[in-house]
């Protein structure tokens, strides 16, 4: 059963918004769908996540995108996050090369949609020796020019995820004591909640979490989603994808007459397209 959520709420003086993100099943279900170990497990879990945030965050009505690219062309790690409550991640290797891993010279984009229709896309490089969290830390504020304070983990023992999540926080332009606000909030982000495997491994408590976070400040808990792992993948998708190849391909599909078996990268899920259907494509063309 799936239990994934994530929680917004803001202090009552407006000074600080914060997000917070349960995902061990929906990293759990891409993992497993990905079948990616090791570094790049860890990035794709810690991704899928901070797609989650980067979403609730900037546009929670939109549809929002986040890569991250290895260093030295080791691969890619790319999640999407929609606001239906599906998330999907991507894991992309080099066959035969060295496995996906952080170091000098790579990067993270971040792309949403704005209601214009358009797309917003920023590209940074990673601080150095820096993961997901200080991605999205150096992202808000080169980007987007919010300050803000980002941790996601996923913890994997023995080649399973136990626990994955995370939380963001931002100081608001209303804040009324911008000075105070930071010190205060900084003071406890500096300290007990410097780190979450401890959450994690006490069961990712939303609700408990948020009241942590806020401690004695007045806080008001605003929207609560479930999200899930899922995919927009469909037969009508795999047949317009097959209507842009060129007649000469479309030939050689078909020559056999038989049927083709199309797996969608994201989730897996496998389509059957008749031969039929693909003269009928070839017909279209």
């Amino acid at each position: 059963m799936n239990g994934d959520r994530v929680q917004r709420a803001m202090s009552d003086d407006g000074a600080f918004r914060a997000i917070v993100a349960r995902s061990t099943d929906t990293v759990r279900g891409v993992l497993s769908r990905q079948g990616a170990e090791g570094e790049a497990a860890i990035v794709l879990g810690d991704m899928v996540t901070g797609a989650v945030l980067y979403r609730e965050t900037m546009a929670p009505t939109l549809r929002v995108q986040g890569a991250i690219r290895g260093a030295h062309g080791s691969g890619q790690i790319i999640a999407d996050s929609h606001p239906d409550g599906w998330v999907r991640g991507l894991c992309r290797q080099k066959d035969g090369g060295r496995p996906f891993h952080l170091g000098p010279g790579s990067l993270l984009r971040l792309m949403r949609s704005l209601p214009s229709g358009e797309l917003h896309q920023g590209v940074i490089e990673l601080p150095e020796g820096g993961g997901v969290s200080e991605g999205l830390m150096s992202y808000m504020q080169q980007s987007e020019q919010v300050v803000s304070v980002v941790k996601v983990q996923t913890l994997i023992e023995g080649g399973v995820v136990r626990a994955a999540g995370g939380y963001l926080v931002q100081l608001l332009p209303e804040a009324p004591d911008r000075e105070g606000a930071i010190e205060a909030m900084a003071q406890r982000l500096e300290g007990e909640l410097s780190e979450i495997e401890g959450w994690l491994r006490e069961g990712a408590d939303v609700d408990a979490f948020v009241d942590r976070l806020y401690g004695t400040t007045p806080f008001t808990r605003l929207d609560d989603t479930p999200f899930r792992p899922g995919c927009d993948c469909s037969k009508v998708r795999v047949l317009t994808s097959l209507a842009t190849l060129t007649v000469a391909d479309l030939r050689d599909l078909i020559a056999d007459d038989e049927a083709i078996e199309l797996d969608c990268d994201w989730c897996g899920t496998s389509y059957r397209v008749e031969a039929e259907e693909l003269r009928a494509l070839l017909t279209a063309s």
